[in-house]
């Protein structure tokens, strides 16, 4: 990753400061993350009247960032056609495909953060659900380890998955995506602001106070929003099935204690609001870029309407 050249303003006065920031710059081109290249940068600028919006019904929290979502698992109509290509590999091997998930909303669906950056918030989600929302019908994601045998089925579901993805290549060659969308205005925003936020002394405070809630209520904590507990519930999980399967009565236990905490001392509000006002500065000053991003995205998924419409 490039940085843009910064201006130090004044020429520096001694030949140790000009050494420094070279050796700043040359850190932060292609070897060291945004967050420490902010090392050599001033504080991220900060707007108080920004808040995240914590929709409780739908379990996110909405952030200034979410006007422009990344694409990461697939537009609208990229995701139909991905699935009609699939759909057509197993005609061809004689067999029938259903789709084991959902598309991806659109545009006009409710979206934003999962909520989980700061741990879990939702009591009342935490103490139906747990940590999180199953679908009984969703199958488990294939897992190959190297050197195992596959099932029929297993190679199938490999084989044309390769195979759906090189049709779209093919058949839709302006919807491959860059090879660098990592690097995109969206994903080095989100970086800053949120590396400012951990970075930060509410952070800490926030975390100290949330630690001591969970404990004294028999937890054992290693950082904000994670305890030493999750880890038994998560390898139970792999034995009974994946994570699909029903949250257990320990798990709901243990996610509404991090919770009620988590409101108790109002981390994740607290922390949510700072990475809002962190954002917002960034937002208005690359908005020309977000803009041109998200158009992109909205033209590349014009292309597989097109794919759609004449495979469907």
């Amino acid at each position: 990753m490039k940085s843009p050249n910064r201006r130090t303003g004044t020429a520096p006065r001694t030949g140790t400061r000009r050494r420094l920031l070279a050796a700043g710059a040359l850190l932060c081109i292609g070897v060291l993350p945004l967050s420490a290249c902010s090392l050599f940068n001033p504080p991220l600028e900060r707007d108080e009247s920004v808040h995240a919006i914590f929709d409780a019904e739908q379990d996110i929290v909405k952030m200034p960032l979410d006007d422009y979502p990344p694409y990461y698992e697939g537009t609208h109509y990229e995701y139909t056609a991905f699935q009609i290509a699939i759909k057509q590999c197993y005609a061809e091997h004689g067999q029938s495909y259903t789709d084991p998930d959902q598309a991806p909303q659109s545009e006009s669906a409710p979206s934003g953060d999962p909520g989980r950056k700061y741990g879990p918030w939702n009591v009342e989600y935490a103490k139906k659900y747990g940590f999180q929302k199953r679908d009984p019908n969703a199958k488990p994601p294939i897992s190959v380890t190297p050197g195992a045998s596959l099932s029929p089925e297993e190679r199938l579901i490999i084989e044309c998955d390769d195979k759906a993805r090189e049709t779209l290549d093919a058949a839709v060659p302006e919807g491959k995506r860059p090879e660098n969308d990592v690097q995109s205005t969206y994903s080095r925003i989100s970086t800053e602001a949120g590396s400012a936020v951990y970075g930060s002394t509410l952070h800490r405070e926030l975390e100290e106070k949330w630690k001591q809630c969970v404990s004294n209520r028999g937890l054992t904590p290693n950082k904000a929003g994670s305890v030493a507990e999750e880890s038994p519930l998560a390898e139970e999980d792999s034995k009974s099935g994946g994570t699909n399967a029903p949250a257990s009565e320990e798990e709901i236990r243990i996610a509404t204690i991090m919770a009620e905490c988590n409101q108790q001392v109002g981390m994740s509000q607290q922390l949510y609001d700072l990475e809002a006002q962190y954002q917002m500065p960034l937002i208005r000053k690359h908005q020309s870029q977000l803009e041109q991003e998200r158009q992109a995205d909205r033209d590349r998924d014009e292309k597989f309407k097109q794919y759609v419409q004449e495979h469907q």
